[in-house]
């Protein structure tokens, strides 16, 4: 197992490098003259609008989070938007599937607001698989127009049907199976009192003197996680509302990209534009770079070199708003992760297990 974990680390530490040096091969390809003439043609405006497309994303999405909440415990926009943000930072410094974020958020709205870390993740966690789910249909409509349409090789098309028929069969295996999960889980209920009365666990009878406190403990912290996932689930009005706001906000992100090209003169049009974000981002999506650094950067000059844009443009387009977005992922979140640190404590600083803070809701 742990020759297995030091090929996995020695992969990653040897992809960013390999994926960073093609990225900057193709951009000495298209000359670094040529991309930098492009982007001092860009209009100061283009990125301005850019720049305030990227943060109303980020507000629908922490919008889309706060409707995830019980009615009850729901907090403002703007209360919930510095933790949201320190979660994105989370989520851009980690790689592959990018998740560092989500305990960031969940332990910081205990911090603030009291409660229980796991009961927040529930709602942390619907939240992505509302945003996967219709981030999958935009991209099976992307993947579907390049096959049919671009003129690239066979062998790219293969390979991105392939990556996506993957994604897709593993929703549908996780889907179907779901009701064999909660039977696996109850299985397992009954190798609780093995777990707890085994030697190595000794540390667990401190803190649950009975296996029947041990197995409340487990079963409380799964009931918080489940509840918000079937809650949405289970409710017409919020599917929509999570559909509409991640659909929304998708193609804002799109709208951003289209608003630079505009800014070069370039006129790329809409669907083109959200079809190489959204499989660019893929891409980027499923690296094991931080961020998808080099991975999306290289997809999306690919992609645009498949549509026939200038190369030049295309690739001070995919710089500029890499920038942007790093700008308000690593800069704001970062700026939103420190200001959190210093008022409640770095995430994973505990003061006991689920441990509410006294006064943290007033």
């Amino acid at each position: 197992m742990k020759a297995v974990q030091t090929a996995v680390r020695a992969l990653k530490l040897l992809a960013l490098p390999l994926v960073l040096g093609i990225l900057f091969l193709v951009l000495r390809h298209i000359g670094f003259d040529r991309i930098m003439a492009a982007a001092r043609r860009m209009d100061r405006p283009a990125i301005a609008i850019a720049f305030a497309l990227y943060v109303a994303v980020f507000l629908l999405w922490c919008l889309r989070w706060q409707q995830l909440m019980r009615r009850e415990d729901r907090k403002s926009v703007l209360a919930l938007l510095p933790i949201y943000m320190a979660g994105v930072f989370g989520n851009v410094v980690t790689p592959g599937a990018r998740v560092g974020g989500e305990p960031i958020r969940a332990y910081y709205m205990s911090r603030a607001f009291g409660g229980q870390k796991t009961a927040y993740l529930g709602t942390i966690l619907a939240d992505k698989m509302g945003n996967g789910a219709v981030f999958l249909l935009f991209l099976l409509v992307s993947v579907n127009f390049v096959v049919l349409f671009v003129g690239i090789s066979l062998a790219s098309k293969l390979l991105m049907q392939t990556v996506v028929l993957l994604v897709v069969l593993a929703v549908l295996v996780l889907f179907l199976l779901r009701r064999r999960l909660k039977g696996a889980f109850l299985s397992l209920r009954k190798l609780l009192p093995l777990v707890h009365r085994s030697r190595p666990m000794r540390f667990l009878r401190l803190q649950f003197p009975t296996c029947e406190e041990f197995e409340a403990y487990l079963t409380e912290k799964v009931r918080n996680v489940c509840d918000p996932i079937a809650r949405a689930a289970g409710s017409a009005r919020a599917l929509a509302k999570v559909f509409a706001l991640s659909a929304g906000a998708w193609l804002l992100f799109c709208l951003a990209h289209e608003v630079l090209f505009r800014g070069l003169g370039e006129d790329v049009g809409f669907l083109r534009v959200m079809i190489i974000v959204t499989i660019s981002t893929f891409f980027g999506d499923v690296s094991i770079s931080p961020g998808g650094a080099g991975f999306m950067e290289t997809a999306m000059i690919g992609l645009c070199a498949a549509f026939g844009i200038e190369p030049g443009a295309a690739a001070a387009v995919t710089l500029i708003s890499r920038v942007l977005f790093y700008g308000c992922g690593l800069g704001l979140g970062g700026l939103c992760l420190a200001g959190l640190s210093l008022r409640y404590g770095r995430a994973g600083e505990e003061c006991g297990p689920e441990q509410e803070v006294p006064g943290a809701s007033t």
